[in-house]
């Protein structure tokens, strides 16, 4: 399988994805958004991976990155290729599908539980009711018309969809690793001192490193099932 992933920060990796990758053979193509590469001229692969950033979707439309990363989105879409969207990723996603992007009533950064919504379809069966997982944003979006929606939280309505079998969409990040965790914990770290009723303190978050092979595990039932290679 080839594989295409848009990353938007230098601290802001694949993590335990890039371990998945590595394990099924697949090949692995990145676009560095931070960079300012410019986008595949064709959708050659199989599976587009939308990381996650800082920058608001709504303070970012005259900017070119968005601009040409939704019109590669779009491309993308309509040659029907799989695509998962992590956090920003989610809220991309989300916008190409006619759905708005907002500001949050409050930051959720941290680990916080999400209740899965999906227990209907047979082919989800093996999400969880709930996990606690690690979170970092202050937007949100809403439900696109035609998605299933996945996951909620407790003050994040939308944490993440599916729509038909072409997109996933995960607002929180299960993909964190230990190294991945410190590391957004170090860069952006400035953002927790503000505090708030979902902000956990940097010792919280790093505390709480007991939880990344459960949600570890869970991402890779999610890209088995998702992309269809379970062995």
């Amino acid at each position: 399988m080839k594989i295409h992933c848009i990353r938007h920060e230098p601290f802001e990796g694949l993590a335990c994805i890039h371990n998945w990758i590595i394990k099924n053979g697949h090949d692995l193509s990145f676009t560095y958004t931070y960079m300012q590469q410019s986008f595949p001229a064709q959708c050659d692969f199989d599976l587009l991976i939308i990381m996650g950033g800082t920058a608001s979707i709504y303070e970012s439309l005259d900017e070119n990155w968005f601009r040409e990363e939704k019109i590669f989105l779009e491309r993308c879409l309509n040659r029907n290729r799989k695509i998962l969207g992590i956090c920003l990723g989610s809220q991309l996603l989300a916008n190409i599908l006619g759905s708005r992007v907002y500001p949050a009533k409050k930051k959720e950064i941290g680990w916080f539980p999400v209740t899965f919504r999906n227990h209907t379809d047979p082919a989800w069966r093996f999400l969880p009711s709930e996990l606690v997982t690690f979170h970092w944003h202050g937007d949100t979006f809403d439900l696109p018309g035609g998605a299933v929606h996945l996951a909620s939280s407790e003050i994040t309505p939308n944490q993440g969809f599916l729509y038909g079998d072409q997109i996933l969409a995960l607002q929180f990040h299960p993909e964190m690793t230990m190294d991945s965790l410190e590391k957004i914990v170090r860069v952006a770290g400035a953002e927790l001192l503000n505090g708030g009723d979902f902000v956990q303190s940097a010792d919280q978050i790093l505390s709480e490193k007991s939880r990344i092979p459960e949600n570890n595990a869970l991402m890779y039932k999610i890209l088995d099932h998702f992309t269809g290679t379970q062995q």
